[in-house]
């Protein structure tokens, strides 16, 4: 993670490509990572490199105890746009064990960012 000169965090995130494509068509304004130490010292103003090429900045992080939680207080169509509930629980089971769940889960709203002398 750097900083940028307005003193604002950078972290790079990789992200499969059908969800990169949603967000950079505006479809996607939420990502769902685990809870790993370094990304929860994001805040709101931080900005996301995705996939290194894309520039994004936190409006809002959420942290949840796990998926459940997560499901029942977010807007699932901002996280996948094109799956159910189930459909999206079971996609993000597959992507994380439970051991990784037990971190806690993050909802990290994004919008692209606009360059203002960082």
């Amino acid at each position: 993670m750097r900083m940028t000169d307005m003193g604002r965090r950078i972290k790079v995130l990789w992200g499969r490509q059908e969800y990169l494509d949603m967000i950079l068509a505006g479809r996607k304004t939420v990502e769902v990572r685990v809870a790993y130490t370094n990304l929860t010292r994001l805040h709101p103003g931080d900005l996301l490199l995705l996939n290194e090429q894309h520039t994004y900045e936190i409006v809002r992080i959420s942290r949840y105890a796990g998926f459940e939680g997560l499901l029942a207080e977010e807007d699932t169509g901002q996280i996948a746009p094109d799956s159910s509930p189930a459909e999206l629980l079971a996609i993000l089971r597959e992507l994380y064990p439970p051991e990784k769940e037990a971190l806690g889960v993050l909802a990290i709203e994004i919008t692209r960012h606009v360059d203002n002398g960082d």
